[in-house]
């Protein structure tokens, strides 16, 4: 083919497209399309129009060889397959994989599936199984996967509980200092959609932090670092009382984990004199909070005399005193005080709403311990509020007391240490909230222990993910402040896996081969990727 310039009558010229064929030995033109009349200048703006002609003809060639039929979630699975290598948590599920050679189940991948869920997806195992996951990357997880394999590796996880939190703490051996290892404890409840107590010794009815008094629960004790990084867990059944649990995490500190040297810290839940002597006798230290109202009266008015107190700050002071053998630590401040106001001042609202309503019926009406302690009964059956009760309440506001036999620490130091036990608090937020560990679906002890132990393998990596991200911010701090620009926000893991959830892994197949690319990466989940250390993915994953 070639192009010829051809005139009509009056002298114009055009371009056409000829092509040459041979006829009866003869070779012969014809004119295949006409390309329009000539005019100055025109010739590259001509060829250009051919060149996208022949661009989009190849486009829609190609299209027709090209099928992709749906796409599958990536990210989450390349962030956290890092993170499980990283913590050796990939190591002692294959060495569990070893020692169960009968098991014939991928049990690696099985788990590594259900930590994905729980951060992807949080559902019970079913809906694993039956909505979500044919919806994961196939090259990194088995679509083959039978729900009878999900719940059998709930046992195994169930039965080498110990064995992987000794694994994960010896993992990393500069988790705690070498001259004194102080641990946080705390407690939670975690419910369960049923009142049946006679399929388990766990499952019961207690008091219930969530407040949910219609639900059976279990009571789970959590011990971390000072970052918030899970060491352990125990679990109780729901109706245990908190001082009760001490016991067995105690001696897991010293024999397990063989610390030789810890500082216990806990809140005023665990407060009790044969948990302190428990402590004390194996050779531990506490920081534990002071149930102040349960000591003698003469020594509690020695804890609100503000004139012993040395002042930190304007609205921060302490006092030291001691108990038997131990040291106490009081506290006084501003924003306490100010909020232990604000909460009784609410409650007395309350119930001179009630008293309003008819003050015979209130007394039946208020129940509530805290409520009681503001009212007094006027003859048979009237109530009326307590103000001796509540002058006494209001010079208490701010007041706050540890008790400690550690010798070392400044009382500064001791109450300093004592605040980081918001770590757990905000352990137990993710647990339950992005992690979604209740309402639990399952029946056996074994299976809720199984299914907490997976819980804490995801907490365990979101724990991680944060402290990258956030040494990864005080970097971009420090710098923000030396070009003197405006500070960068903190990211939150949630927020990267939620952008992270959006990156695809996509087949694409092509003639009779399939490629398998991957959608771009949003900035805040590629923020997540470079701080764990990790590179970006290339756009093509495999063939």
């Amino acid at each position: 083919m070639y192009i010829r310039v051809t005139k009509n009558q009056r002298g114009q010229a055009y371009y056409h497209l000829v092509e040459s064929y041979r006829q009866s030995g003869k070779v012969k033109q014809r004119v295949l399309l006409s390309l329009g009349r000539i005019e100055e200048n025109r010739l590259e703006e001509l060829a250009e129009a051919i060149n996208k002609h022949l661009e989009t003809a190849n486009i829609f060639n190609l299209a027709r060889e090209i099928d992709i039929e749906k796409t599958f979630i990536l990210g989450p699975l390349l962030v956290l397959e890092r993170m499980m290598d990283q913590l050796g948590i990939t190591e002692v599920l294959r060495k569990l994989s070893v020692d169960h050679k009968r098991l014939q189940i991928d049990f690696q991948k099985v788990v590594f599936t259900q930590v994905c869920s729980r951060f992807i997806k949080p559902v019970s195992k079913l809906a694993l199984y039956d909505n979500w996951l044919g919806r994961l990357y196939p090259g990194m997880i088995d679509h083959n996967i039978e729900l009878q394999h999900i719940y059998r590796s709930l046992d195994l996880l169930a039965q080498h509980k110990e064995e992987i939190e000794r694994h994960l703490y010896q993992w990393d051996k500069d988790l705690f200092t070498i001259n004194v290892d102080v641990v946080l404890y705390d407690l939670t409840t975690l419910r369960f959609e049923s009142t049946r107590e006679d399929m388990d010794e766990l499952r019961r009815f207690g008091y219930s932090k969530e407040m949910r008094t219609d639900c059976t629960q279990v009571v789970l004790g959590l011990l971390t670092d000072t970052n918030g990084i899970p060491l352990c867990f125990e679990v109780h059944p729901g109706n245990t009382f908190e001082g009760k649990t001490l016991s067995g995490i105690v001696e897991k500190i010293e024999k397990k984990f063989s610390i030789r040297r810890f500082i216990f810290i806990a809140d005023r839940g665990l407060f009790s004199f044969d948990n302190l002597e428990h402590i004390r006798n194996s050779q531990g230290e506490f920081i534990v909070g002071l149930k102040m109202g349960s000591l003698e009266k003469e020594m509690q008015e020695d804890f609100y005399e503000i004139d012993n107190f040395t002042w930190i700050n304007e609205e921060l002071a302490v006092y030291e005193t001691r108990f038997r053998e131990d040291r106490c630590i009081i506290t006084w401040s501003k924003s306490r005080a100010d909020r232990d106001k604000r909460t009784r001042e609410d409650v007395i609202e309350k119930i001179k709403k009630k008293i309003a309503a008819d003050k015979k019926k209130a007394k039946k009406l208020i129940t509530n311990r805290n409520y009681k302690k503001y009212v007094k009964i006027k003859g048979d059956d009237q109530c009326e509020l307590n103000h001796k009760a509540i002058a006494d309440e209001a010079v208490k506001d701010g007041y706050f007391g540890v008790i400690t036999n550690v010798p070392t620490m400044s009382p500064a130091e001791i109450v300093m240490n004592y605040k980081q036990l918001w770590k757990v608090e905000d352990a137990f937020g993710e647990i339950k909230g992005t992690l979604k560990t209740r309402p639990m679906f399952h029946w056996t002890g074994q299976r809720i222990i199984g299914h907490l132990v997976l819980c804490f393998l995801a907490y365990l990596c979101e724990a991680h993910l944060t402290k990258a991200l956030r040494e990864s911010h005080e970097i971009l701090e420090k710098k923000s402040i030396t070009i003197k620009t405006i500070k960068p926000r903190q990211l939150t893991v949630v927020q990267a896996m939620d952008e992270l959830a959006q990156v695809m892994a996509i087949p694409v197949k092509v003639r009779k081969e399939t490629i398998w690319v991957r959608t771009d990466i949003p900035s805040n989940a590629a923020s997540l990727i470079k701080a764990i250390g990790m590179k970006i993915p290339p756009k093509i994953i495999a063939k």
